[in-house]
C-alpha cells in the first residue's frame, strides 16, 4: 500500500486502538521516526495479534504500540517508532459515509 500517500489524522498518542471505530477504513500507520519508512496495517488485525498474546486489545494506546515494535527500520536500521490512525490513498468522504452506516446498521 502506498504509505506516502495516507492521510494521518491528528489524534496523540493517548488515542487507543478501539478508538477506530469512530474512524471506519483507517488504517494503523507505523511510521520510523528517524527517517519517516512507513507501513500501515489493518486495526482489527492488529487487536486480535495483542489479544493472542495476552498484551493488549483495543484499550491498548497508539503509543504503546510504537514502543512494542522491536524490530529494525528496513530505512534507517534504528528502533524508534510512532503509530498512527491514517485513511489510505483515495479515501473519500462518501467511503467514510458508507462505512459509517454499515457499522451503524
Amino acid at each position: 500500500m502506498d504509505t506516502k500517500n495516507m492521510r494521518v489524522l491528528a489524534l496523540g498518542e493517548e488515542a487507543t486502538l478501539g478508538d477506530t471505530r469512530f474512524y471506519p477504513g483507517a488504517r494503523l500507520l507505523i511510521t520510523c521516526s528517524l527517517c519517516g519508512w512507513a507501513k500501515s496495517y489493518n486495526v482489527e488485525r492488529v487487536i486480535e495479534r495483542l489479544r493472542q498474546l495476552k498484551s493488549g486489545g483495543q484499550p491498548t494506546r497508539l503509543g504503546q504500540v510504537a514502543r512494542r515494535v522491536a524490530w529494525p527500520c528496513p530505512g534507517c536500521g534504528r528502533v524508534k517508532w510512532r503509530a498512527q490512525f491514517a485513511y489510505p490513498p483515495g479515501f473519500s468522504e462518501a467511503d467514510h459515509r458508507r462505512l459509517t452506516n454499515r457499522y451503524r446498521n
